[in-house]
């Protein structure tokens, strides 16, 4: 005698019925669990009642397709933690170094001085450098006169126009840039100190620096 296995509208292969004897739902079934129910579905099928090929075809294709994404899935998760481990790695061996960072406030030490870039879309008759303090004052201009389109470098050597020592802490840098008798304000790069590497409520990594500004890893655009 023949032992059926059930052959419903749920499906070609019965596999629902099947599962609801174990307690395990069809998301839950290994690709061995489906291969085995089909092929005891093949072996003990009623002969007056043949499988529909296209059924059986349309659940094997149906199947397939969920474990393959899941299987992407997960490959996808393990690598997504492998390069995060390795990003927050590299993060953590820039801590102490200097870095280029796009923005406009840098921390001035005892006896130091402020380094960084003016990045110009066109070329400029006038480009001047000007240092504000953290009350707003101006403490210092810095002539580069005329210039390029590309990237300026320039260096504050720390003191003010009476050539006294400005004091230790933030200032600003403006570089504002004459194009066409207009005065504008150009976008500025500068050197920071990275003190800690933390990671944003998003995941990303995020470089605290010195001037007390958080950068992504991704925004640093030169390490010293």
């Amino acid at each position: 005698m023949i032992n059926e296995v059930s052959n419903n509208s749920n499906g070609a292969l019965g596999v629902s019925s099947q599962l609801q004897g174990t307690g395990r739902s069809s998301s839950d079934m290994g690709q061995e669990d489906f291969l085995e129910l089909m092929l005891a579905q093949m072996k003990n099928q009623d002969p007056t009642k043949p499988l529909d090929p296209n059924e059986f075809m349309s659940q094997l294709a149906e199947f397939s397709t969920v474990n393959g994404i899941q299987e992407l899935q997960q490959s996808f998760d393990s690598l997504a933690a492998v390069m995060s481990t390795d990003q927050t790695l590299k993060a953590a061996s820039m801590i102490g170094h200097a870095v280029m960072t796009p923005g406009d406030t840098s921390v001035l030490e005892e006896g130091g001085n402020i380094v960084g870039q003016a990045l110009l879309n066109g070329s400029t008759a006038d480009l001047n450098i000007k240092i504000y303090d953290s009350q707003g004052s101006l403490v210092r201009t810095i002539p580069m006169g005329n210039n390029v389109p590309g990237a300026v470098p320039f260096r504050w050597d720390g003191f003010t126009e009476d050539g006294s020592p400005a004091e230790p802490g933030n200032y600003r840098i403006v570089a504002e840039v004459e194009v066409d008798g207009s005065i504008q304000e150009a976008a500025t790069e500068v050197r920071g100190k990275v003190d800690s590497v933390s990671l944003s409520p998003y995941g990303s990594i995020l470089l605290n620096l010195d001037n007390g500004t958080s950068m992504p890893l991704e925004a640093i655009q030169t390490i010293m």
